[in-house]
């Protein structure tokens, strides 16, 4: 029988999960879980291919994980010395009324109680603190992404300012032209208007003149000006020079710009956007255009790849892979825990895992994924499952058609997990690498035949 069904609740939290009993030389598992030492290492004897916590299954490494709970020992000690303790009796000797037993009974229970309180107290300090320490690392986190965050809002807000400053520059570069020649021709008629209208008045003033003399002088005066005006180009003639505002616009310039000045932006935004999803979710997987075989087609959203029998005009790069059909992923992992699932088309042959970007080749023999020494990764290939470790290959089992893969990738455990998942049958581990990784890793995949159907999509 358990201490739970015999002495209460509290001596549940004190407990063993595996035993059922008071620990007994208490140790945590990297997640906070506690048990007896000995429980803990019969139970790594029954699992010797992973070290997994009874309760979450977090895997851990083995025994030198494992931690001595001080904290514990001092609460177990501290409960067994109250427990086990007993109430002296108020009154001496075998006598004593009832009234004595009813006080002794009551403060039995009253200490019963103080115990309790005692053992939940620590406990809840003991809570807290890791609580608090918890509060502090997710505070800190947050402040980082929140930087990163900001900085990248920051660099698409400035993208969009200088789109916007730009193509207002652009249009006022076609618009000022034609505003100009218009306002030179307005200033050019009123000036005629004006000479004109000066010499109109000067004219009818000598009409009314009747004094002959003045007349005679005042014609000779007026005359040169008037035949002057007459003799400058008419206003038909201006009017005729004239044309409508669109007609100034170079629609093939301006247009042409347009398209480049909005090609640097998706550019821009698509990379900063990009860069902010990976903030957000560090498991991001982007396949890198940079990287990919010529053979290889990425989508927009670059997550999936399929096969073409036309070769893209990829530009001639040194991190491209020229032999194999293969492909890398845009980012680096090199910490923390990462979960992707990938969609493949269910029968043409694939390798996928990680590698170090810097050992694997981009061209010859040397260049295939399986064989590098800095990779770790699953082939598929004629209905069998392969493991690959470093360039050794061990053959798992036969499996008709993979159509959904888990990768698990912990640097925490230093484990690299595959698992299948199936509609029928659900998760299914295939294997687990103990990767000891010592710098960042890329995911990479291979097609390893150039059929149409061919493809793999980053779902998750």
């Amino acid at each position: 029988m358990s201490l739970f069904e015999t002495e209460g609740p509290l001596v549940l939290d004190l407990s063993c999960p595996i035993c059922l009993q008071l620990f007994s030389d208490p140790v945590s598992l990297p997640c906070g879980h506690v048990y007896c030492s000995a429980c803990l290492e019969k139970y790594m004897d029954t699992d010797t291919a992973h070290h997994c916590c009874p309760e979450c299954q977090v895997e851990y490494q083995g025994p030198q994980a494992l931690v001595k709970n001080f904290k514990m020992c001092s609460i177990i000690e501290s409960y067994k010395a109250t427990t086990t303790g007993k109430v002296r009796s108020i009154t001496d000797g075998d006598g004593g009324d009832c009234h004595q037993g009813v006080l002794s009974t009551n403060q039995r229970n009253y200490a019963s109680q103080v115990t309790e309180l005692t053992v939940r107290l620590q406990m809840a300090e003991d809570q807290l603190r890791r609580e608090e320490e918890r509060e502090v690392e997710i505070r800190a986190a947050n402040a980082l992404l929140r930087g990163k965050a900001a900085k990248l809002l920051e660099q698409m807000t400035e993208l969009t300012i200088n789109y916007v400053t730009g193509m207002t520059e652009l249009i006022e570069e076609e618009l000022r032209p034609t505003e100009e020649s218009l306002g030179t021709r307005v200033h050019q008629v009123s000036e005629i208007r004006e000479k004109l209208r000066e010499a109109q008045l000067r004219a009818k003033s000598l009409l009314t003149e009747e004094d002959s003399g003045v007349f005679s002088e005042g014609l000779q005066e007026a005359q040169p000006r008037i035949m002057e005006l007459m003799a400058q180009q008419p206003l038909e003639e201006l009017d005729h020079d004239n044309t409508s505002p669109e007609s100034k616009v170079n629609p093939g310039r301006a247009c042409d710009e347009l398209e480049r000045r909005s090609a640097e932006l998706r550019e821009g935004l698509g990379t900063a956007q990009r860069c902010l999803r990976n903030a957000l979710n560090p498991s991001e997987v982007t396949f890198d255009l940079d990287t990919a075989h010529p053979s290889l087609v990425l989508s927009e959203d670059l997550k999936t790849v399929t096969f073409s029998t036309k070769k893209q005009p990829y530009p001639a790069l040194p991190t491209r892979f020229s032999n194999f059909l293969q492909v890398l992923s845009t980012q680096s992992f090199y910490g923390g825990e990462h979960r992707w699932e990938v969609e493949l088309d269910g029968s043409s042959p694939w390798i996928i895992g990680v590698c170090y970007s810097g050992a694997l080749a981009r061209s010859g023999l040397a260049s295939a994924l399986e064989s590098s020494r800095g990779s770790w990764c699953l082939m598929w290939f004629d209905n069998l499952l392969r493991s690959f470790e470093q360039g050794h290959d061990v053959p798992l089992k036969r499996t008709p058609a993979v159509h959904r893969l888990e990768i698990t990738l912990s640097f925490k455990t230093q484990r690299l997990s595959f698992y299948n998942v199936s509609q029928c049958s659900g998760k299914t581990h295939v294997y687990t690498f103990k990767a000891n990784l010592t710098e960042p890793v890329h995911l990479a995949y291979r097609m390893m035949s150039g059929q149409p159907k061919a493809r793999i999509t980053v779902c998750s």
